[in-house]
């Protein structure tokens, strides 16, 4: 079990880094729009497309990565009034009921992967994109949060729930 917690470790960092590149290339092409747009009265014809398309990327990647640090928005109200096993087990029905919706959730993503590679689905613009790219960027950060989630659920049985402050 200690190989999944480094290896998920690793390819949840590579995700977040990758995470973080989109956020610089989002920011590029924007600034480039907007250059181009005032100086030269031309466009790329592609941010808003782009654009969207890597924030849902961004979005998904980071998911695993988020979980892993306790970044995410979190009610925890209920942890302050349970201590010990109780708390473990409340973290653990919590971790597999958000392993549920989202096993749903990449089940269907993959379905639509599937059949938009098969078909060789492109988006209706100009630039044509394939949508399976897209797809595949949400598949493969919903498989990374459920790993993070498989992780999570052992080092809560091994190691107790941390607390918020104990993650930094």
């Amino acid at each position: 079990m200690k190989t999944l917690v480094r290896v998920n470790d690793i390819v949840g960092n590579l995700a977040i880094w990758i995470s973080a590149g989109l956020l610089v290339y989002i920011v590029c092409h924007i600034s480039l729009e907007i250059v181009m747009r005032s100086f030269f009265s031309a466009s790329t014809f592609s941010m808003d497309e782009f654009v969207g398309y890597a924030i849902g990327s961004m979005t998904f990647l980071s998911l695993a990565h988020t979980f892993r640090h306790r970044k995410h928005i979190r009610v925890s109200i209920l942890q302050s009034f349970v201590k010990g096993r109780t708390e473990i087990v409340v973290e653990l029905l919590c971790i597999t009921f958000t392993f549920g919706i989202t096993l749903f959730l990449a089940r269907y993503i993959w379905r639509t992967l599937a059949r938009d590679f098969s078909r060789g689905t492109v988006s209706p613009t100009l630039t044509e994109t394939p949508i399976w790219l897209i797809d595949g960027a949400i598949f493969i950060g919903l498989v990374l949060f459920l790993l993070q989630l498989l992780t999570s659920a052992w080092l809560a049985v091994s190691d107790g729930v941390p607390k918020d402050a104990e993650v930094e």
